[in-house]
């Protein structure tokens, strides 16, 4: 089964310098569908990972591998998109993870691997400071923040079998939706329905929580082969990558997933996770170096 690497990136690995190397690219996105100006981020292939545009568009936030051997953790990088300019947004002796925006602008909330291996919620302002967001639950992998302060959750789990996806509502109860899954994890725009993946004969295939009628679904739709990431392109329209592409899939239609860019002659090893500013004209993504 493939979803051994899902949980890499935020487990506390005995050994640091172990974590995978990466290239990071921004892009501009033109209406046809083709990207240009690609520029790599960080020199030297490193952990650089999990971009997220800002909500003016103007930064980009993403994962970033500091120090050497045993001192080697995380921080949350950021790229000033206008004068191409690179900085930390946290400086800690901790590892922090999966840059997400939180909703009223304050800043970011992160993973954070603990002094004792704890992995929980953090929130980071924007001028670097860090508190504990969410005392409960611990194990946390990868979150998605969705329309009413509620979240999507992947909590790991004693074995690679195990992990699960929950929901914690915004009074602090906490769901599980689903265990044997993906990392990955996505509200669809306009909607209370928070999306997710879940394994079956070594195949990630989609499912969601609907959270009005507080209904989880299994869907029949799998994902291409090596596809784990997902992004909302529309209300109607779930990306993922997979290989050196990314692929669409309607919502509303009745096709699979159907090719809509082709990356590999900017990435010919294999594109992993993906973002997109706010006004869909650049496109941040990771490449397996």
């Amino acid at each position: 089964m493939r979803l051994l690497s899902v949980a890499l990136a935020v487990m506390a690995l005995p050994v640091a310098a172990a974590l995978p190397q990466y290239n990071l690219y921004l892009s501009d996105l033109s209406k046809d569908l083709s990207v240009s100006n690609s520029v790599k981020i960080n020199g030297t292939a490193t952990y650089i990972n999990q971009p997220a545009f800002s909500r003016d568009g103007k930064s980009l936030f993403f994962t970033l591998e500091q120090g050497k051997d045993a001192a080697v953790q995380t921080d949350i990088g950021r790229y000033h998109i206008a004068d191409k300019k690179q900085d930390l947004l946290t400086k800690t002796a901790l590892s922090e993870y999966s840059p997400t925006l939180l909703s009223d602008g304050s800043g970011v909330s992160v993973v954070v691997v603990e002094a004792d291996q704890t992995q929980r919620l953090w929130k980071v302002d924007w001028q670097g400071n860090t508190s504990l967001l969410k005392a409960d639950p611990k194990g946390v992998g990868y979150h998605a923040w969705g329309p009413d302060q509620d979240l999507l959750l992947f909590i790991l789990g004693d074995k690679e079998d195990n992990h699960t996806v929950r929901y914690l509502d915004k009074n602090g109860k906490l769901t599980t939706l689903a265990t044997g899954v993906g990392r990955a994890l996505s509200w669809q725009p306009g909607t209370q329905k928070g999306y997710y993946t879940q394994a079956k004969d070594n195949q990630l295939y989609l499912s969601f929580y609907d959270v009005k009628t507080t209904t989880a679904t299994a869907t029949e739709l799998a994902l291409p082969a090596g596809g784990q990431d997902l992004v909302w392109w529309s209300a109607d329209t779930l990306l993922v990558s997979a290989g050196t592409k990314i692929y669409q899939w309607q919502v509303s239609g009745k096709q699979g997933w159907t090719l809509w860019l082709d990356l590999s002659k900017d990435c010919g090893t294999e594109v992993s996770r993906f973002a997109l500013n706010k006004e869909r004209n650049q496109l941040a993504f990771v490449c397996k170096a």
